[in-house]
């Protein structure tokens, strides 16, 4: 299992986006490459996808699941922060990575 902080305005626009969805979507952790070429830069951030329940873990805050496989778990590690910054883009945080 692993954790993901989160706090009520994040959770009202997660909320949101998964109203025009299938149900079974959850909200997946994920990493993207940012950039091209040697100035490329990984972030974390979000995407709505369904459960794969042979490599994915989830964990349900308040009414919203969220999800990772494995591999990303071990990268990053097992808590999250999730919020909006100043100019409210999302913004995932690995708590126990130095990534």
């Amino acid at each position: 299992m692993f954790t993901v902080t989160v706090n009520e305005e994040m959770l009202a626009k997660l909320r949101s986006m998964l109203e025009d969805e299938d149900e079974g979507t959850c909200v997946r952790l994920r990493e993207y490459t940012l950039g091209g070429g040697c100035r490329s830069r990984i972030i974390l951030g979000l995407a709505l996808e369904e459960k794969d329940e042979d490599e994915d873990e989830s964990v349900t805050v308040e009414d919203v699941t969220f999800i990772a496989d494995g591999d990303f778990l071990l990268r990053y590690g097992r808590r999250f922060s999730l919020g909006l910054n100043e100019e409210k883009q999302v913004e995932v945080k690995a708590l126990d990575s130095d990534n």
